[in-house]
């Protein structure tokens, strides 16, 4: 089941390609472009799961499908997301000064102090100026997500010439840029090959923003401050994020996103046990007095938007974030 969702993400993208390319109307053309997004955005969230080798039962088969994923199709690097996502954001969520998913400084902030304590110039930009530059900055997400990881790897390889996995990694790069650029122009002109990659990096940025932030920038899911790295793994987990509430297609095309609690706990699962799961740990939060916070995906999108202009406080004790326990075992 997990490999045909991918292989029809990938029938998404094929389609949004080749109907980009046949058609000579603007609503055909709209078609194609959200087909194309979809499809993406399918190929990333799932293979983020193979990238926790979360996806199959083969570690091999979840390293070939992370490289295809990530690198290959999206042109992020995966040893640098790996550390990035896996190691650094896991282990310490919306913890000030350890996870710099949301440290957007010095372009943007979405921390209150940060926004009310800055002087000067920067102060009055934060202030007054990155709630209409930020809606633009974000179609350009995916590009410093792939800048990033080549600085990564690189680096990584002048350090260790022997770790086949960077070799690999720069490889799929290679093949990324081969299969999205210097292909298409054999047929195509080069500006009109770029302006498409340029089109396809900018919606998936935005199509990111919102299904990576909406989990974790919400003003439900609490900034903590560095100190509290060392809380209650179950309380620091909880606190700062939340799930997302969507339909049957939604679950499919987020590929577990929307069960960000239950995959923050339990990182090996499958995303297809995710939602039986999620009853379970429920159950668990109410007895033991964690969060379980569900937005719908509307609202969560609105709210990722509105941490922009009204940027979130950053709590000193996790404890403040508990709330009552709704029930009591027997």
């Amino acid at each position: 089941m997990v490999l045909l969702h991918l292989c029809a993400h990938c029938i998404f993208t094929a389609a949004g390609i080749t109907l980009f390319i046949l058609s000579t109307h603007l609503l055909l053309t709209l078609l194609a472009t959200a087909l194309l997004l979809v499809g993406l955005l399918g190929i990333g969230t799932h293979t983020h799961n193979s990238a926790h080798y979360a996806s199959t039962n083969s570690k091999k088969l979840d390293d070939l499908l992370s490289y295809f994923g990530n690198v290959v199709i999206l042109g992020f690097s995966i040893n640098y997301w790996q550390y990035k996502h896996n190691i650094v954001h896991h282990k310490n969520p919306n913890i000030v000064g350890h996870d710099f998913d949301f440290d957007f400084a010095p372009f943007f902030s979405v921390i209150k102090s940060e926004k009310d304590n800055t002087p000067g110039l920067h102060g009055f930009y934060y202030q007054y100026l990155q709630g209409i530059i930020f809606p633009v900055a974000i179609g350009f997400l995916a590009f410093d997500i792939q800048r990033q990881g080549l600085v990564y790897l690189l680096g990584k390889m002048r350090k260790d010439k022997t770790n086949i996995r960077y070799y690999v990694d720069l490889g799929c790069h290679i093949l990324h840029v081969f299969l999205w650029i210097a292909l298409p122009s054999l047929w195509f002109e080069m500006t009109d090959v770029l302006l498409f990659y340029l089109l396809r990096n900018m919606l998936l940025s935005y199509a990111l923003f919102f299904t990576l932030g909406a989990s974790h920038l919400v003003p439900e899911a609490v900034f903590a401050t560095n100190d509290q790295s060392s809380a209650d793994f179950f309380l620091k987990q909880t606190a700062t994020t939340i799930n997302i509430h969507t339909n049957g297609y939604g679950n499919f095309l987020m590929s577990g996103l929307d069960y960000q609690i239950e995959h923050h706990l339990f990182v090996g699962v499958c995303y297809t046990k995710l939602p039986e799961l999620s009853k379970l740990v429920k159950e668990f939060c109410d007895f033991n007095g964690y969060s379980h916070t569900t937005l719908g995906m509307l609202s969560s999108w609105l709210k990722v938007i509105s941490v922009f202009y009204n940027p979130k406080p950053v709590i000193n004790d996790l404890e403040l974030s508990r709330p009552p326990i709704k029930t009591h075992l027997s």
